[in-house]
């Protein structure tokens, strides 16, 4: 998968305010209810943090004044913000998307984006990609969020302003200006004094606007026209700045200088590939799934196209893998599947889907699996393959001689 695409989609999710989700959490009778999260603010002034939709409803909006915000619903509950829990809350959400995409940018702990340009295997559809991405941050925040697909930042997040909870609402393919139509200036990401202007002009929504040129716009206006005229046809930005935070189990690596082909990069395979199994066997699990990420040299070739170029792809075998012999055939075909755009300068290996070792042999001298039945199940299969005079049967001499194997230890066939 590649986040640099010409025709880049990107997922936005949209979901109440962390401070909002922990006070549904230990408060769930207020569930409904109308209810003011407060933290401090600039100034130490103290200010909403979070509301609840019966507080929106009421005119409370976050960043408000909280002594204005108690004026405007005098009824609602008012509790503090944990910001700890909130950041603990934040880093599960995050984790949760970045097991589904490592093209994540977190918003303003109400709202996140993932990049979906490219394809997976598995869930080829834009759609059903977008919507499991949903169903794995419903499983971390206990809340279901709304999502939106589009060619844009502002199109996706539109889009999710639309959907219902749970629900995936998708701009079509080149229908960006005329989806983003009926939206009113007033909820355009502009300054409030060019969105009054705006409507002193009679121009109410995006499709009044986008019938005005970019001069005109922008000898009204100046820079902001030109952001206004590219919001209202979709044309914003579709960066989004990767969260970068390595996931539970991975390893990194960073090269001395940028490696511009992939078939320079396989050599580093098999460091990898010991690595990640390094990191599996501590944790004692096996990865149902692995994922090559490809981080490149930052672009500046545009203004529009700032950052890191990224490519990244995923396999799942069909058999949990824990050794490094088992990684190298996945990770070689991702290698052969990569096509970087520009040097690379980093490279990473994550595992995902991860659950209990499968029995091998080496698992079974390593103490993973001592249960005798197994142990003897796996030596049948053995001499069934290859002979009885393959496995040999270890057992103790009577009495405990030593520690010293040859005198300790008693071999013979199996």
């Amino acid at each position: 998968m590649s986040q640099v695409s010409s025709r880049s989609r990107l997922a936005c999710f949209t979901f109440p305010h962390l401070a909002l989700v922990l006070a549904w959490r230990l408060h769930p009778e207020l569930t409904g209810e109308p209810v003011l999260v407060g933290g401090e603010g600039r100034g130490g002034r103290q200010v909403v943090v979070a509301a609840s939709p019966a507080a929106w409803a009421r005119g409370v909006r976050p960043a408000q004044d909280w002594a204005r915000a108690e004026l405007l619903c005098p009824l609602a509950v008012r509790l503090m913000v944990d910001r700890e829990a909130v950041a603990e809350l934040r880093r599960e959400a995050r984790l949760a998307l970045a097991s589904c995409s490592p093209l994540v940018e977190w918003g303003d702990d109400a709202s996140a984006y993932v990049d979906l340009a490219g394809s997976d295997p598995l869930r080829p559809e834009e759609s059903s990609r977008a919507a499991h991405c949903g169903r794995t941050l419903q499983e971390a925040l206990g809340v279901t969020p709304s999502v939106g697909v589009g060619p844009s930042r502002f199109s996706a997040w539109a889009a999710a302003q639309l959907a219902a909870p749970g629900r995936v609402r998708s701009v079509p393919e080149g229908k960006a200006a005329e989806f983003l139509a009926p939206w009113p200036v007033t909820g355009l990401p502009i300054p409030p004094a060019v969105a009054e202007r705006l409507l002193q002009f009679g121009l109410r929504t995006c499709g009044d606007c986008a019938s005005i040129t970019m001069v005109d716009l922008q000898r009204q206006f100046g820079p902001d026209g030109i952001l206004l005229h590219r919001l209202c046809r979709g044309l914003d930005s579709a960066r989004i700045d990767p969260w970068q935070e390595q996931p539970p189990c991975g390893v990194r690596r960073v090269l001395a200088g940028g490696v511009e082909d992939s078939e320079s990069l396989r050599f580093g395979a098999a460091e990898l590939a010991r690595g990640l199994a390094q990191e599996l066997s501590r944790l004692r699990r096996a990865a149902g799934r692995i994922r090559l990420v490809l981080r490149g040299e930052e672009e500046s070739r545009s203004p529009s196209r700032t950052g890191r170029q990224v490519w990244w792809g995923e396999v799942a075998p069909p058999t949990p893998m824990a050794l490094a012999d088992d990684l190298m055939g996945p990770l070689l075909s991702l290698f052969s599947r990569a096509h970087p755009l520009t040097p690379v300068t980093v490279v990473e290996l994550d595992a995902f889907d991860l659950v209990a070792p499968p029995v091998s042999q080496i698992g079974l001298w390593q103490g993973r699996a001592a249960d005798r039945e197994v142990v003897q199940r796996a030596v049948n299969r053995l001499h069934d393959r290859f002979g009885g005079g393959l496995v040999w049967r270890i057992e103790v001499r009577p009495g405990h001689p030593g520690d010293v194997p040859e005198e300790r230890l008693v071999w013979s066939s199996s």
